[in-house]
């Protein structure tokens, strides 16, 4: 909108929009301020609320949620005061009110909101605003109603848009990917359309991606989708008995160093060299280190049958096309590193951790895995045989149907990570 007040509006503005482009929302955040006491001191009640949701919005971006909060509620308050030729203000203080209540984790709120801003604008004919608008509902609608409950709004919303233009496609297409979903909510593919689907720090959240579609939860944030601190402590409490940061780092430390699975695993596998493929070969070299390292006849039973069972499931792995036809596991470095990812998720949003901490071990997970793994398909077969070998037992049960469904919409689905972003 077209702002109305004392001389120095338009500097004010200009600096205040600088600030944000530039990320720096404290300072965006002081001068859509001052702005606005400007405007108001000027007369400008309209304008000088849009300008109050632009504030809320900055303090928002600078982690200061209260304050946005407080900001919005007055805006709101004021808005109610404005004459009815004033319908270009609301419709900018409901779209900025969206995103502050999204980043307030209140997203049914901010899908209404971003309705709003959408009417608001169309009414307008400000067709540009109105798209952007509803593209943001559209992805608030599905965050807070999941998929499925989301297809009748969107297809609401989808009738009220001109049959052309970017918004309208982009709308049409998270309808589309709503009405594919599963009816369930885990083993699915999330992607937050609202967070980045390239770049190195989304390439190593891919390699959480294996517990991300079995919890159905976003995959390329670092928040997830479950943001409840509470809820985060119980899980971390109750599955790993993390109770506070030290904890939580001493596991985290754990999983970067692959230190988490079973050591013997990675012995055993390590016994099997380039080119070996008669299991007896793999046993007896199993056995001769176990001399050399003078270990009990008993311990060195147990690493023969542990390559057994490893033997099993490559079988199955290559039955179920997990690998190649003559291939092997090679490594479960795998399972800890896509374990870690997650667990700086978990960490951050449980307030055991600060988002810098939170992607640095993100991006060391992804950076470790593209040592040991030559692709999305050989990390996959890794992880999932570490993840066997700590719940399946050798049953092929559950686990194994449900970590080989992850595994084949991570490598089949054509919005997957693993099918868009080049391995390491």
């Amino acid at each position: 909108m077209t702002y109305q007040a004392a001389d120095n509006t338009g500097e004010l503005l200009a600096q205040a929009r600088k600030y944000e482009r530039q990320g720096r929302f404290e300072d965006a955040a002081a001068a859509f301020a001052a702005l606005a006491d400007t405007m108001e001191a000027g007369g400008d009640r309209a304008s000088a609320v849009a300008v109050r949701g632009r504030e809320a919005r900055a303090l928002q971006g600078a982690g200061r949620t209260d304050e946005a909060l407080h900001v919005l509620g007055r805006a709101d308050q004021a808005a109610g005061g404005l004459p009815g030729d004033a319908a270009e203000a609301r419709a900018v203080l409901d779209g900025q009110a969206a995103h502050v209540l999204a980043g307030a984790g209140r997203t049914g709120e901010a899908a209404r909101r971003a309705w709003g801003a959408m009417t608001g604008f169309r009414a307008l004919q400000d067709n540009k605003r109105a798209d952007r608008a509803a593209v943001h509902a559209a992805r608030l609608i599905v965050a807070d109603a999941g998929a499925r409950e989301a297809v009748a709004p969107l297809r609401d919303m989808l009738a009220q848009m001109p049959p052309a233009g970017d918004g309208y496609q982009q709308v049409a297409a998270i309808l589309a990917e709503a009405e594919r979903r599963p009816d369930r909510d885990y083993d699915i593919l999330i992607t937050d359309h609202e967070a980045p689907t390239w770049g190195r720090l989304t390439a190593a959240l891919a390699v959480g991606a294996h517990l991300a579609v079995g919890n159905g939860v976003a995959w390329n944030t670092i928040t997830g989708t479950d943001r409840d601190p509470e809820h985060n402590r119980t899980l971390l409490s109750r599955d790993w008995g993390i109770t506070g940061t030290d904890s939580w780092k001493s596991a985290m430390d754990a999983l970067l160093a692959a230190e988490n699975c079973d050591p013997a695993i990675q012995i055993v596998l390590d016994r099997r060299a380039a080119g070996m493929t008669d299991p007896l070969a793999w046993h007896s070299a199993i056995a001769g280190w176990c001399q050399e390292k003078q270990i009990s006849v008993e311990t060195t039973e147990e690493l023969v049958q542990l390559a057994r069972q490893i033997a099993r499931y490559e079988e199955r792995f290559r039955i179920d096309g997990l690998l190649p036809p003559e291939a092997r596991v090679d490594s479960v470095f795998g399972y800890d590193f896509g374990r870690a990812v997650n667990m700086a998720r978990w960490g951050l949003n449980a307030g055991y951790c600060d988002t810098e901490t939170a992607e640095d071990c993100v991006l060391r997970a992804g950076h470790y895995a593209s040592k040991v793994y030559k692709s999305w398909e050989d990390y996959s077969a890794g992880y999932i045989l570490g993840r066997m070998l700590r719940f399946d037992e050798g049953e092929l049960g559950d686990w194994y149907d449900r970590s080989l469904t992850g595994h084949r919409i991570l490598v089949e689905d054509p919005g997957s990570p693993w099918r868009k972003l080049a391995w390491g």
